[in-house]
């Protein structure tokens, strides 16, 4: 007996302005669905910091027919399965059932991008996310690289914290937290995906039906290059018993030709056994370092760092430092690319081996870069990285600028020298 095959997603724009993404899988024993929201932390006005992330919240406090309760019971009997989340330049809702429940899973999730956002569940969530900024506030690993971005960007919207500030969020309004969804979340802004078990023809239909009255508003995100200088900026806790140290370069756009050689690159250096590795956490002079390429419509980062012991700090540094230049001048092998590239292919195989992880890849690929990409493409992709790319994306020096933040004692920030002294 022959196996059905996998079908190829395919991308179906509805009346309403709703983009839906469908990869059908008839060999998957679930379904997952998500709407991803080409919006977030980036595209809010900086007195406004952490609305984004506000909305996600109040968007499970229900709607004027379902309220909060019912949606999170409806969500929880569907399989337990359902969360959201805010970055930069997305925010994404999804959740994952058996296929015979498909058609309550998008109307229950669906539900999500109609909410009623009243003013005193504005209240309650403005307490929540205070505590949840409080929390992070206690975290020395979330401090440092919170200082490091308004370091790095500045002004830019790239800056933003996604949390927001405390001054930021007890200042959002109902009112203003409303003008922010209904000009960032109308349906042209939104993209339904849905991977695994499913009818293409059945969710095409309901959905049109769900998004028919949403509200069509177009968002165009602004955009603007970045163009940082070296430099240490020295934050002084004596309560820390650790030295925390964040270091970003630039790096490349989600665009460019190169992205994937960077993934590859950041994975020589801060990998689980990349450079970084054996040089501080082998030898135990430093209990984590690692390094990792963000990108973002129109740039990118190379974003790392390290803890260590107090009196450690300049040695620590020094060799960071010194792992990125040797890098940059004398290249990796092609041994190295050609291991960091396997592993991030099958990385991308195992993300993609159930419906949910699946869905993700297809999501944020098509926010990114407006293309639908089937697994088969990214591993090739990634796996096809050759020596030669790398060589030509080190050719660009994305470590000649380092901008550095370091969290710890007094005495240990005094030990440190200034990027290229």
């Amino acid at each position: 007996m022959s196996l059905p095959e996998v079908v190829r997603p395919t991308l179906h724009t509805l009346p309403s302005g709703l983009k839906v993404l469908l990869a059908p899988d008839p060999l998957a024993q679930t379904v997952a669905m998500g709407y991803f929201v080409q919006t977030g932390a980036r595209d809010e006005e900086s007195s406004e910091m952490g609305a984004s992330h506000f909305l996600e919240h109040l968007m499970f406090k229900g709607n004027d027919r379902v309220s909060g309760a019912e949606l999170n019971a409806r969500l929880d009997a569907l399989g337990g399965h359902a969360n959201a989340f805010t970055s930069d330049e997305a925010t994404v809702y999804h959740a994952a059932s058996l296929p015979e429940r498909a058609p309550e899973l998008l109307d229950a999730l669906s539900v999500l991008l109609e909410p009623a956002l009243r003013p005193e569940d504005v209240e309650v969530e403005r307490g929540v996310i205070l505590e949840e900024i409080a929390m992070y506030q206690d975290q020395p690993e979330a401090r440092v690289f919170d200082a490091l971005r308004a370091a790095y960007w500045g002004e830019h919207h790239l800056g933003h914290q996604v949390l927001g500030t405390v001054q930021t969020v007890s200042a959002l309004t109902p009112e203003r937290l409303r003008h922010n969804f209904l000009t960032r979340y109308g349906s042209p802004s939104v993209v339904l995906v849905a991977t695994g078990q499913l009818d293409p023809q059945a969710v095409l239909a309901q959905a049109a039906e769900i998004s028919a009255d949403w509200p069509q508003t177009v968002h165009e995100r602004q955009t603007s290059p970045r163009h940082p200088v070296s430099a240490l900026h020295l934050l002084p806790d004596d309560t820390l018993g650790r030295l925390h140290v964040a270091v970003c370069t630039p790096g490349l756009a989600a665009s460019h030709p190169l992205r994937e050689a960077a993934a590859v690159l950041s994975e020589i250096i801060g990998g689980e056994n990349g450079r970084l590795y054996w040089a501080l956490l082998d030898t135990g002079l430093a209990d984590s370092a690692d390094l990792a390429h963000a990108e973002y419509q129109e740039t990118g980062v190379f974003e790392g760092g390290f803890s260590c012991d107090p009196g450690r700090a300049a040695q620590v540094l020094a060799i960071f430092r010194g792992v990125l230049q040797d890098v940059q001048t004398a290249g990796v092998s092609d041994a190295e690319v050609r291991r960091a590239a396997r592993k991030l292919a099958v990385s991308t195989l195992l993300r993609s081996e159930t419906p949910q992880g699946q869905l993700f890849g297809l999501g944020m690929e098509y926010l990114a870069l407006g293309r639908v990409m089937t697994v088969e493409e990214a591993v090739e992709r990634v796996a096809g990285v050759t020596p030669a790319d790398v060589r030509a994306l080190l050719d660009l020096r994305p470590f000649d600028v380092q901008v550095t933040v370091a969290l710890g004692q007094s005495a240990a920030l005094q030990t440190l020298d200034q990027p290229g002294s």
